[in-house]
């Protein structure tokens, strides 16, 4: 069968076409496959909302909770605590919560960068956190680490973290830890700003429902 070039040109278009086509569908797939850093609850942090929730549901013991949000990620349920804050310094005293799973956070330990990642990175005053940066208390219920800034007169800010095999309450099923990190700045002294995630967060309290 002879071929003529009229054929031959759009035939020629035709595999340019499939050329072009097969590179966007490329294209699209490696934009679409999050790369093996990101965080396991990325899209799900971006597409789910928080909601407002009774203080009796928040993984711990907070009577000071101004409001409680929480968000389920899937993998992972978020809680968002809001403290009171008395100093002049612009900013939330928030604790944030994970209730974390296997599939959502490392089983063997709190990973710094991890949390940092899920919570949005440091808050302000706080700038940069490092490992080397962290001094660590202990009590009944496991050990805080901790950074302190004190920006003048008699306050004091903390940024904590801890890790928890329970809660004050209850934990949604299937988690295996609770991660928190405290931004807490006060006019009093250390014990003070580190107190909301202190030994008294895990007291018996009123069960969460749900």
């Amino acid at each position: 069968m002879k071929t003529n070039s009229k054929t031959i040109a759009v035939l020629s278009a035709l595999k340019g076409f499939g050329i072009v086509l097969i590179a966007a569908v490329l294209t699209a797939c490696q934009m679409g496959i999050p790369s093996q850093s990101s965080s396991p609850t990325e899209l799900a942090e971006a597409l789910t909302e928080y909601r407002v929730v009774p203080s009796s549901r928040a993984f711990i013991n907070i009577p000071q909770a101004l409001v409680v949000l929480e968000r389920d990620l899937g993998s992972a349920t978020e809680q968002r605590v809001t403290l009171p804050n008395s100093t002049s310094l612009s900013g939330e005293n928030v604790i944030l919560l994970r209730a974390q799973t296997t599939r959502s956070a490392s089983a063997s330990r709190l990973v710094l960068n991890d949390v940092l990642a899920q919570f949005g990175g440091t808050p302000s005053p706080f700038t940069t956190v490092s490992d080397s940066a962290l001094t660590a208390r202990s009590d009944q219920f496991g050990d805080i680490t901790y950074t302190v800034l004190r920006p003048g007169g008699d306050i004091t800010c903390v940024l904590a973290f801890r890790r928890a095999q329970m809660g004050g309450r209850a934990l949604p099923r299937g988690s295996s830890a609770l991660d928190m990190m405290m931004r807490n700045c006060v006019s009093g002294g250390l014990d003070q700003a580190l107190q909301p995630l202190g030994d008294s967060a895990f007291g018996l309290g009123v069960p969460r429902s749900g």
